[in-house]
């Protein structure tokens, strides 16, 4: 494929009736729902695994695609140096958004490390590079807890995951935090054994847990 195959095909993406480029699309408007769901919801939701895959594919292809033809380039040829910029820049943007959305789940996993290993539906949101790193991170910070003072307490306060006593230190995820939410279709909630009627198109402040599952079925979208 030459450059001009490459511009062709990214000036194809912004025109309808193409299976490929609605499929992008429908895509990027996907990533960028599962990133604001991430940022905005106070639990750690399932990781997109089929679609971050297919993201990432056509990032390395557009990018090996760009580097090989690139160097073809003469400093003459400005007209093809800024559909070159703005193919980088639409590349920059989704990059940008699957960094986001990593770093963001990584947070909650170091924050709700001990919650998550404890409870297998939990387990079961994350990828198998997520689970790998989560039980680095534990190991790490229980060694690091272990030597600098773990080590000097008597043996029954040495667990860092204790829930006796009427006291858990497992922190957990606040689900009764309040989120903002758009209503994509028409849906009737529980708040405090109320009844809420969600109209579509409707935005309303709730608690999470009223919604929640109907934002992992998009019917709800968190704004």
């Amino acid at each position: 494929m030459d450059f001009d195959d490459i511009l062709k095909e990214f000036e194809a993406s912004k025109r309808p009736g193409h299976n490929e480029d609605e499929l992008r699309a429908e895509d990027l408007q996907r990533l960028s729902t599962a990133w604001i769901n991430e940022r905005m919801v106070p639990e750690l939701l399932p990781y997109e695994n089929e679609l971050i895959d297919r993201v990432l594919i056509r990032i390395r292809k557009q990018v090996e695609q760009i580097e090989l033809n690139s160097i073809e380039l003469q400093t003459h040829e400005k007209e093809i140096k800024l559909r070159l910029v703005v193919v980088e820049s639409e590349l920059d943007r989704v990059q940008f958004l699957i960094r986001s959305y990593t770093r963001t789940r990584l947070q909650k996993i170091d924050k709700y490390s001990l919650y998550i290993r404890s409870n297998d539906t939990e387990s079961a949101k994350l990828s198998n590079n997520e689970l790998t790193y989560m039980e680095r991170h534990l190991e790490l910070l229980l060694e690091l807890y272990n030597s600098q003072f773990l080590k000097n307490l008597p043996e029954s306060l040495q667990a860092i995951d204790e829930t006796g006593g009427g006291v858990s230190m497992i922190e957990e995820p606040d689900l009764d935090r309040p989120v903002f939410v758009k209503a994509l279709a028409d849906n009737v909630v529980d708040v405090d054994d109320e009844e809420v009627e969600l109209t579509t198109n409707g935005i309303y402040v709730l608690r999470y847990r009223a919604v929640m599952d109907l934002v992992k079925v998009g019917d709800v979208r968190v704004l």
